[in-house]
């Protein structure tokens, strides 16, 4: 064996040795953190829109156990600076909703929140005014591609952008939250239904084409506060990929602004930095957020949330199909054959759809699949075309 392959050798098992006593140096590490564990969480925000509003009371969970801890009943009020008195009403998972109506809200009046918890302790936020969102200006989409940690060469998509301005030089400080709207289709359609015998089927309304909504997670905010003009301009919101079908056929984005007390940007930007703008070398290190609630009764407990008070302007905007081509969801067909018959579906698999192709002897070739290639309702949507859809 020659020289240099022998070097190669030792130095392979060099770096193995190596590898496998740091390996072994490492042991995992579970901070025991107790101090911040069932602390009252309090999310709500109150808006200058009419109809339902609603606040959400929770515990934080312990270290290492992502769950929801809802706070179930508990007396929820807003008041306003004039002396009246807005009560919440309990609707379970840690919910409470009131119904603002036409005059209850006024631009310029103040408004706070109070929670009394099941143990009796007071909770309070600081007053809030409530004043008038400026009109969105636009909201556009650049098709483009997009770098990301998972996929360095970058995902082709959507970027969205919003723009804004006040003219009466009064804002200064905006938040905005969007909520996705897409058409997507199911692939196939059904003639057969097998639930021990088979039957010829059809949905008694269309499956075809269904709708879906969800909120966009993210948290999107901006400042002029540094500005000789209340004018902001290609704001970046929400990115859609073509890793999904979203983009198949038609997508929506409705966009709300808030506007922000300077309080409640410090909040909701710490939040935005914390969730969205970590990972590199040196971004800032995670820290506690304060916001403006506090208990009352014992000032020396801590609390987290936020309690803002804002007017709301909205925007919609549409897309798609998307110029290339999308991941759509996988439906196989699975074919019925003398070595593959029906029967040998088990009961719990009932109902299962099929597919039918007309054969010359006038029998059917057939074929199964997932409800959800059959029946788009099976993905959580709706098959009611939504009023504002083009």
């Amino acid at each position: 064996m020659k020289q240099s392959q022998i070097r190669y050798i030792v130095g392979i098992v060099a770096i193995f040795m190596v590898m496998g006593s740091l390996y072994c140096c490492v042991e995992p590490f579970t901070p025991q953190i107790k101090k911040y564990s069932e602390l009252l969480v309090v999310d709500g925000a109150l808006t200058d829109e009419l109809g339902n509003q609603v606040v959400t009371v929770s515990r934080t969970s312990n270290y290492g156990d992502a769950e929801f801890l809802p706070e179930n009943g508990c007396t929820v009020t807003v008041l306003d600076d004039d002396g009246n008195i807005y009560p919440y009403t309990g609707k379970g998972d840690g919910k409470y909703e009131a119904e603002f109506r036409e005059g209850e809200l006024k631009y310029g009046r103040a408004y706070m929140l109070r929670v009394i918890s099941n143990s009796g302790d007071v909770y309070e936020s600081d007053y809030q005014a409530l004043k008038p969102a400026p009109k969105i200006d636009s909201v556009t989409a650049q098709y483009e591609t997009k770098a990301t940690a998972e996929n360095p060469r970058g995902q082709k998509g959507y970027q969205f952008l919003v723009n804004t301005s006040d003219p009466t030089n009064n804002t200064h400080y905006y938040r905005w939250s969007v909520e996705e709207t897409w058409e997507y289709h199911a692939p196939y359609e059904v003639m057969f239904m097998w639930d021990g015998a088979l039957h010829f089927f059809s949905f008694p309304d269309d499956r075809s084409t269904c709708w879906k909504t969800l909120d966009v997670p993210g948290i999107f905010t901006a400042t002029t506060r540094d500005m000789s003009e209340d004018i902001l301009t290609n704001v970046k919101l929400s990115f859609v990929s073509t890793e999904s079908d979203r983009l198949k056929w038609r997508y929506s984005l409705l966009v709300r602004e808030y506007s922000l007390s300077a309080e409640a940007y410090e909040f909701w930007n710490g939040l935005e930095k914390q969730t969205q703008k970590t990972g590199s070398l040196y971004e800032t290190q995670p820290y506690m957020i304060q916001g403006n609630i506090t208990c009352v009764s014992n000032p020396n407990q801590v609390v987290l949330g936020f309690f803002s008070v804002s007017g709301v302007s909205m925007k919609r905007i549409f897309v798609g199909p998307a110029p290339d081509p999308v991941v759509e969801m996988i439906c196989n067909l699975d074919d019925i054959t003398p070595r593959n018959p029906i029967e040998s579906y088990p009961a719990s698999s009932f109902p299962v759809y099929l597919q039918g192709t007309p054969l010359p002897n006038g029998q059917y070739q057939m074929a199964a699949s997932e409800r959800r290639c059959f029946d788009c309702l099976a993905r959580g949507g709706t098959n009611v075309r939504p009023d504002f859809w083009q």
